[in-house]
C-alpha cells in the first residue's frame, strides 16, 4: 500500500507541474501587457506585434489649358466713294503716303473719274504708261473739279494743271507738254506745297477689282 500511495502522489505532482507549465506558456492578451491584440491608428494596422503601413496616394489632377485660337480678321477695304472696278494701291509723294486708284490700261484710262462725285478715302487716281509719251486730258462727263500732276519718265513732277468739269462741247483739253510716265488726278489744292521734281513712287496693291 505504501508504494501505491507514493505512486499516486507522484502522478499528482507531475500533473500539477504540467498544468502549471501550460498556464505559464500561454500568452496573455489585452491592454495589460502593453501589446494590444488589434489596433488601428490612421493608416497603421498592428496585429499580434506585426506592423503594416498602408500609404494611399491621391490621384494627381492635371489642369490643361484650353487651346487658344487667334482669328485674323481680313483688313477692312478703304472707302472708295463712287470709284469702282479699279485696283487700289499705295504710293508716296513728297513724304506723304497716298491711296490711289490705278488706271493702267486704255479701257480704265478712258473711264478715269467720269461720273464720280466722291472719291471716299482715296487721294486720287494715277494713270500709268509703261512707254512714256505726251498725253492730253479733258473733263467731259466729270462731275468734280480736279488738279492733275504730270510726272516725267523718271517719275518726277514737272507740271500741275487745274481742270474744271465740262458740261457741253467743245470741251477744253489739258496737254502734258512733255513725255510722262504718270499722271495723277486729285482734289483741288492737293499739290499745294509739293515741289517740282518730287518723285512719285508706286507701292503695293491694297484692293484688287
Amino acid at each position: 500500500r505504501g508504494n501505491a500511495f507514493n505512486r499516486q502522489r507522484l502522478l499528482l505532482v507531475v500533473s500539477l507541474a504540467l498544468l502549471t507549465g501550460a498556464c505559464a506558456s500561454a500568452p496573455v492578451t489585452g491592454p495589460d501587457n502593453g501589446v494590444p491584440a488589434t489596433a488601428t491608428v490612421g493608416s497603421v494596422d498592428t496585429t499580434a506585434g506585426l506592423t503594416t503601413t498602408t500609404t494611399t496616394t491621391a490621384p494627381s489632377t492635371t489642369t490643361s489649358s484650353a487651346p487658344t485660337t487667334t482669328t485674323s480678321l481680313p483688313p477692312v477695304p478703304p472707302a472708295t466713294g463712287d470709284v469702282s472696278g479699279f485696283e487700289i494701291i499705295t504710293a508716296e509723294l513728297g513724304g506723304r503716303s497716298l491711296l490711289l486708284a490705278l488706271a493702267d490700261t486704255p479701257f480704265l484710262q478712258s473711264r478715269g473719274l467720269m461720273e464720280v462725285a466722291s472719291m471716299g478715302a482715296l487721294d486720287g487716281m494715277v494713270f500709268v504708261w509703261e512707254d512714256p509719251h505726251s498725253v492730253s486730258f479733258w473733263m467731259k462727263g466729270t462731275l468734280i473739279p480736279l488738279d492733275i500732276g504730270f510726272f516725267n519718265p523718271d517719275g518726277a513732277l514737272f507740271l500741275v494743271v487745274s481742270m474744271t468739269p465740262c458740261t457741253s462741247d467743245p470741251c477744253p483739253t489739258y496737254p502734258s507738254e512733255g513725255s510722262v510716265r504718270y499722271a495723277l488726278e486729285a482734289r483741288p489744292g492737293f499739290f499745294d506745297g509739293v515741289d517740282s521734281g518730287e518723285i512719285l513712287t508706286l507701292g503695293n496693291p491694297v484692293v484688287r477689282p
